[in-house]
């Protein structure tokens, strides 16, 4: 890009109560490409808190009536189109969300389609038939009215086409990557970091969400078989914020005699720490567009048990072990396995994941990310 560009963006994942895998990407994007020239401009619906975005990044915030879709329809192409100067570009970030007809080019990101493929682990508002059908002709559109489409993972593009053909021709795959900030602490810090989290005892570790798709009651029914002797088994931190649904499975685990703690929302700056103590890390979800908690595990030199669902063994790769997602007692069986694992076979799995967790890096997600800024320029360009 010769000259300096003006781009738009979708910030709304920056402005919920705490922040989770999509506003990390927004807020990586944000840092690597303003670095490399470009200038932003945020929309949301409401203000995003303080000290989430670079100070240099001025937002339009234009209120919240009428809900999540009806925003995308109504207030944000009045506030794309009342930009001044108008932007080179808009981005939008968070699955659909491209008004129609704007007077300049689109990027839209679609992270994943689980609303689509799997819509009965999706806790929809209610009446919940009514939220999936705006949810799909809200893709749909967006899809159709965007210039350009990126997705996490050849996994996520793969579903999109399948769902919306045609979409192949204008999309791409921009893996993302681990913010600057997270930076993996040394070995020597594992004493320390158990001391913090679990009274200086070593624990496998979750981190992320509590819904039904993230399969956390496998995890708990695996452990209750794989240890049916409590006191023998590994402790378990559950990290991230506390729904109902994340209450409901703490009583599970008390109920099946599993060792496990729910600390809630984990703030960025403790996340090293975190991961640090982890002697495992746990993933079980039943479906995946990305998983960014697998590259803080894989960068900590964390060995992953993970389920094959969606794109997680495309970014684990050999870091790990897989189980088939939903099945607690195969899941148990490669918990026992993993459980007897030598400290030198431990400490090969950690080579693994950190180099390739080094694949993903910030430069090649910012470089990924800017040629489909070039092509949505060009595309628009060529038809206009």
């Amino acid at each position: 890009m010769a000259r300096e560009i003006r781009v738009a963006i979708d910030v709304r994942p920056l402005a919920l109560g705490e922040v989770t895998g999509v506003g990390l990407v927004v807020t990586t994007l944000l840092t690597e490409l303003e670095t490399r020239g470009l200038r932003f401009v945020g929309v949301t619906d409401r203000p995003v808190p303080p000290g989430r975005l670079p100070e240099t990044v001025p937002v339009v915030a234009t209120g919240t009536a009428g809900g999540r879709i009806r925003w995308e329809g109504g207030a944000l192409p009045r506030a794309l189109r009342a930009i001044d100067p108008a932007p080179d570009l808009f981005h939008a970030t968070w699955n659909h969300g491209v008004p129609p007809r704007l007077p300049f080019p689109s990027v839209l990101t679609v992270h994943d389609v689980i609303p689509w493929l799997l819509p009965q682990l999706v806790p929809w508002p209610r009446p919940a038939a009514l939220h999936r059908w705006l949810y799909r002709r809200a893709l749909r559109a967006s899809t159709r009215a965007a210039t350009w489409i990126t997705t996490d993972s050849e996994a996520s593009r793969r579903d999109l086409v399948r769902v919306l053909p045609g979409t192949e021709a204008k999309s791409e795959v921009v893996p993302i990557s681990l913010p600057r900030w997270f930076r993996a602490l040394p070995p020597e810090a594992a004493s320390e970091a158990r001391t913090k989290w679990n009274q200086g005892r070593p624990y496998w570790l979750y981190l992320g969400g509590f819904d039904p798709r993230k399969g956390i009651e496998t995890s708990l029914a695996a452990m209750a078989l794989a240890f049916p002797d409590p006191s023998r088994a590994p402790d378990l931190i559950l990290a991230g914020g506390l729904n109902a649904t994340g209450l409901a499975l703490r009583a599970e685990a008390e109920r099946l005699g599993v060792r496990a703690r729910f600390p809630g929302y984990v703030d960025d700056r403790d996340l090293p720490s975190l991961f640090a103590g982890a002697t495992l890390f746990l993933y079980p979800s039943r479906y995946e567009g990305f998983g960014l908690p697998l590259l803080m595990a894989m960068a900590s030199g964390a060995p992953v048990v993970a389920s094959d669902a969606g794109s997680v063994p495309e970014v684990l790769g050999d870091a790990g072990l897989l189980f088939p997602a939903g099945d607690a007692t195969a899941l148990a069986k490669v918990l026992a396995r993993a459980a007897a694992i030598t400290p030198e076979e431990r400490a090969a799995i950690g080579e693994r994941g950190r180099a390739r967790a080094a694949g993903f890096s910030p430069d090649a997600f910012a470089e990924r990310i800017l040629r489909a800024y070039d092509r949505a320029l060009g595309r628009r360009t060529a038809s206009s």
